[in-house]
């Protein structure tokens, strides 16, 4: 089983991405966990939850400069944890240098949940 943990800055998205993300990995086969959090003022909850802890795939989905600074602070948190940054386009160059795993473009679709697991390598 793996461990999914979800950053988004609107409840819309977490809803929506939760659930992609449910169905996606449900076609191979695999139960995820997930805890999702919602907005600036879960950040430092969300932190805490995945700090330094490698055996986890965080998921960012914001935009923006908001988006960017959550990414960042995500990433000092915890190296090693593979992270994927569904962003707007202006973050694209950002994500190479905050070290993100995977990045794609708002909004989330069943192919680039797909596309992000596989460069996760999770395949069951």
């Amino acid at each position: 089983m793996v461990r999914y943990v979800i950053y988004a800055d609107r409840e819309q998205t977490i809803a929506g991405l939760e659930t992609i993300l449910r169905k996606v990995t449900h076609e191979r086969n695999e139960w995820p966990l997930v805890h999702t959090y919602i907005g600036t003022d879960a950040l430092p909850e969300y932190l805490n939850f995945v700090y330094q802890n490698p055996c986890l795939i965080m998921l960012v989905a914001a935009a923006g400069p908001c988006g960017r600074e959550a990414a960042k602070q995500i990433r000092e948190n915890n190296r090693d944890a593979r992270m994927l940054w569904f962003s707007d386009r202006e973050n694209g160059v950002c994500s190479y240098e905050i070290g993100v795993t995977w990045f794609g473009l708002l909004p989330v679709t069943p192919e680039s949940v797909a596309s992000a697991l596989d460069v996760c390598q999770i395949t069951l």
